[in-house]
């Protein structure tokens, strides 16, 4: 009984002291489960531009030699608060409650003429003309920049527009092929009306 007794102390000593077994939690041992490759890697934050633009005025007149056809020149504001980028792609929706929409691409107008919607202050379009400026110089994150865009309208007229509660939207993109588009405005409408 003595002896019995011993031999299990000495088994009990010896399994309290024996190494413990591999539960697949050592990373070093072969086919171990870590957290690190257990859980579904990460997706990295994409890097990208985050423009924001506004027409903050509109100029409408007959094109010169073509007066059944309406210039409309806007002026134009884009802020970026991502990473650096071109701003391209730009094009005007026309769009009014009794006909569809109408998308224009900008045209490149060159000579000196009063800025719209300031009165005495003189702008070359040339220079100015923002689908140049942002084409071929990037807006940096937390930059501006300005500039004129003009379109034509065929065979429209100002009165024409104004009376048909007419919308003006501004869409871009940016290098990556992101989409970017105005708050609308509502040609006639008093200054800040927005819809």
């Amino acid at each position: 009984m003595i002896v019995s007794i011993v031999l299990m102390a000495a088994l009990a000593g010896a399994c309290r002291t024996s190494p413990p077994t591999n539960t697949g939690t050592d990373p070093s041992a072969p086919g171990a489960k870590t957290e690190s490759n257990s859980k579904v890697a990460e997706q990295p934050v994409e890097e990208r531009s985050w423009f924001a633009g506004r027409i903050d005025n509109v100029s409408m007149y007959p094109v010169p030699n073509r007066h059944e056809d309406l210039a409309i020149s806007l002026v134009v504001s884009v802020t970026n608060s991502g990473v650096s980028s071109l701003v391209q792609g730009w094009s005007l929706e026309v769009s009014s409650p009794n006909q569809a929409p109408v998308n224009l691409e900008p045209v490149h107008v060159n000579g000196v003429v009063e800025m719209p919607g300031r009165a005495g202050t003189k702008v070359d379009l040339g220079k100015e003309d923002l689908a140049l400026k942002a084409a071929q110089a990037a807006i940096a994150k937390g930059g501006r920049v300005d500039g004129i865009l003009t379109f034509v309208l065929p065979k429209s007229t100002e009165r024409g527009l104004v009376n048909n509660n007419t919308r003006l939207v501004i869409s871009f993109k940016d290098a990556q092929g992101h989409s970017y588009r105005t708050p609308a405005i509502i040609v006639g409408a008093k200054a800040g009306a927005k819809k």
